[in-house]
């Protein structure tokens, strides 16, 4: 025979398609596992304020409560003797409600002091740019970055000292207020820093004793009927 003898063919030996699909199920688990990688890390971000208020509570030795189990709601106890509450609120000072979170503690206030100090916006720096302080402070810088109101311009060097005005300079987003017989800082939303709330409560309960040291001053009539209309408006 010419051609030799026949041959059976040889058998595909080609290695398989490196680009061949994997099989439905493997899209659908890591489909899951990433959602579910995606719901953890969004609930321990939730629950920061949560962890940040249960540890202050923790720490003063306070009562904590909570909105279920995912958001902070109420820490009640003292800070160096004095009765102390940390909560959220929303106000409606503005046209717009605010929500946020405040510390506050009562005062004796025998010198009914009056006080509000918020930190300006940009907006509002680029506005006041130029306009003299009606308080002697000796602090141009503060008063280019904060808006403040007091109805006892003599004693506010004692109360906003210079310690006081160096931990306000901290934070873009503070507000603190002095009524007759309360004083509170406030912060946007939930506080989710720990340290921050211990700082702002350390100054609050700082200036508190020295809004209580401070000397009995008597009122005319005109000044206190003034003093509470600035209450009502939201000092």
């Amino acid at each position: 025979m010419a051609n030799g003898p026949l041959r059976a063919p040889r058998p595909d030996i080609r290695p398989p398609n490196p680009n061949h699909a994997p099989p439905a199920w493997m899209f659908l688990v890591a489909i899951i596992t990433l959602a579910a990688c995606a719901t953890a890390i969004a609930l321990w971000v939730r629950r920061g304020p949560y962890r940040a208020w249960k540890a202050f509570a923790a720490a003063i030795g306070g009562e904590f409560r909570s909105a279920g189990g995912l958001a902070p709601q109420l820490v009640t106890g003292e800070v160096r003797s004095r009765p102390f509450m940390l909560e959220t609120a929303t106000s409606h000072e503005d046209d717009a409600g605010y929500y946020h979170t405040r510390g506050r503690t009562p005062i004796k206030n025998r010198a009914s002091l009056i006080l509000g100090i918020r930190r300006k916006s940009l907006l509002e720096e680029v506005q006041t740019r130029g306009e003299p302080s009606p308080y002697e402070l000796d602090d141009p810088d503060f008063a280019r970055h904060f808006n403040i109101y007091c109805n006892d311009s003599v004693n506010l060097p004692a109360v906003l000292t210079p310690e006081a005005r160096r931990e306000l300079r901290r934070y873009h987003d503070v507000e603190i207020y002095v009524r007759m017989a309360e004083m509170e800082w406030r912060r946007g939303g939930e506080e989710r820093d720990l340290r921050t709330i211990e700082r702002l409560t350390g100054l609050l309960i700082d200036m508190a004793d020295a809004i209580d040291a401070l000397p009995v001053r008597g009122r005319s009539l005109t000044q206190v009927l003034a003093d509470e209309k600035v209450i009502e408006k939201g000092v």
